[in-house]
């Protein structure tokens, strides 16, 4: 598998700014009302993150027992099992593409929001979307710490050459 790379950061990003835009200023034409912004997205994301944090945590931890050889082989703990290794991974792919999808499609709203700034409930509507943003940057940068975490190089390669995934 191949890492996530800044590319593809960008192209979701780019894509889902597109839609935001788009769609916020069809709902305003249609409805003739500001696209509504939940503070409920906020909220559901720094769970998300805090969860994310503690499961890098463990995950890094066991690891790096199981890769401690100076320890006696009796208090060595056992590395992780080889499908909890790859649902980790998928996590990884997932929180980096849903991460750059939610601050991308926000991004656009922002843009489409900052020509009206002096309204009122387009301040309180730009203060929601950048806590979001924020939160999905943090989505991002986890996301991309477990790769990282993840990633092995394999031995059949040229050294340097491709990395794989635990």
């Amino acid at each position: 598998m191949k890492p996530t790379t800044f590319r593809n950061i960008l192209s979701f990003i780019f894509v889902a700014g597109i839609v935001g835009y788009f769609l916020s200023s069809i709902y305003e034409n249609l409805t003739a009302t500001f696209f509504p912004l939940s503070t409920n997205t906020i909220i559901a994301l720094f769970i998300l993150n805090i969860a994310l944090f503690y499961w890098i945590i463990i995950f890094r931890s066991r690891l790096r027992n199981a890769r401690e050889k100076s320890q006696d082989l009796s208090r060595r703990k056992f590395p992780p099992h080889p499908l909890v290794s790859a649902r980790t991974v998928a996590l990884a792919f997932a929180g980096s593409r849903a991460g750059s999808l939610i601050l991308g499609f926000y991004l656009g709203i922002v843009i489409e929001f900052l020509p009206k700034f002096e309204l009122s409930p387009i301040k309180q509507r730009l203060g929601v979307a950048l806590g979001i943003i924020a939160l999905s940057a943090a989505l991002i940068g986890l996301s991309l710490w477990l790769e990282k975490i993840c990633r092995i190089n394999d031995s059949d390669d040229k050294p340097g050459e491709n990395t794989s995934f635990a």
